[in-house]
């Protein structure tokens, strides 16, 4: 009964949010204790004043777990009110299993972010949290369970025997099909990859930026806009069916990465992370 207790007590605890700045962090998980065989959902919330572009996250979290291990993982942003009034909330979703009986601990995360648009880099740590794990059930060991395992690895087997026929069919009449991305999915890879590259020189992030941003617009409007500038690149979609908007933004982006690429002049710490968030969060919207 002590053990449960402390349990939940560390359980509430935890779940109480702390703040750094203008951001602030909660967790919580769903359960102290766990069977073995069970699973544990654990929430880390973000809230902040303002819109989703007030804080770049570009670092995936890294949670450590004794005792435990990931299962399912999932995100979400979301915002309510307007102007003054805007409050964003970003959730990470965690969905943990056993992996030994015992005390579970779910170390402390480290939560990375930069404030935008000043570029300042910041952390946010969540507290440590403990889920006590049952022992496994136990396996039957009878006589019965004996027989009644021979029948079942007897079924595998025929099962798998079965399988493999059909499959090494269908394997003979179809060939595997190479999965081909989109236009825009295969321009966030490549600007992903550029980020990692590049650093914080914004000059060779702008020199690449250019070259994606034309290669997407050749391939998505089928035309041939190499060794073109910007101003030529903007004449030819003209023809294409491109929102106007979209075209508006993108050609402010050639221009620019024409300017600065070749640029003197020094630019502000961060200023390459925040323009390549800027494009990617464009390009998800696309």
């Amino acid at each position: 009964m002590i053990k449960r207790l402390l349990s939940l007590s560390v359980l509430l605890l935890t779940a109480i949010p702390a703040q750094a700045g203008g951001i602030s962090v909660s967790q919580s998980i769903d359960k102290a204790e766990v069977e073995f065989e069970g699973i544990v959902h654990l929430e880390i919330e973000l809230t902040w004043p303002g819109s989703q572009s007030a804080y770049l996250f570009d670092r995936p979290l890294s949670p450590d777990f004794d005792g435990l291990k990931v299962r399912k993982f999932s995100t979400s942003v979301s915002s309510t009110g307007s102007g003054e009034k805007e409050v964003t909330t970003k959730k990470f979703r965690y969905t943990l299993v056993p992996t030994s009986s015992g005390q579970g601990i779910i170390h402390p995360i480290e939560i990375a972010y930069v404030t935008w648009p000043d570029s300042l880099p910041g952390q946010l740590v969540t507290e440590a949290m403990m889920v006590t794990i049952a022992e496994p059930k136990p396996v039957v060991s009878s006589g019965e369970g004996h027989t009644f395992s021979v029948y079942v690895v007897i079924g595998i087997i025929l099962v798998v025997l079965v399988g493999s026929v059909i499959g090494m069919v269908v394997i003979r009449r179809r060939r595997p099909q190479e999965v081909v991305k989109s236009p825009r999915d295969k321009f966030l890879d490549d600007l992903a990859l550029l980020k990692t590259e590049t650093s914080n020189d914004l000059k060779r992030f702008q020199t690449g930026l250019f070259r994606h941003l034309v290669t997407y617009l050749s391939t998505q409007y089928g035309l041939e806009l190499a060794n073109l500038s910007s101003e030529q690149i903007a004449k030819a979609l003209d023809g294409t069916d491109i929102a106007p908007a979209q075209k508006e933004k993108i050609v402010s982006w050639l221009e620019r990465a024409e300017r600065e690429k070749f640029s003197p002049v020094a630019v502000a710490p961060g200023e390459s992370i925040r323009l390549e968030a800027e494009v990617r969060e464009f390009f998800e919207k696309v």
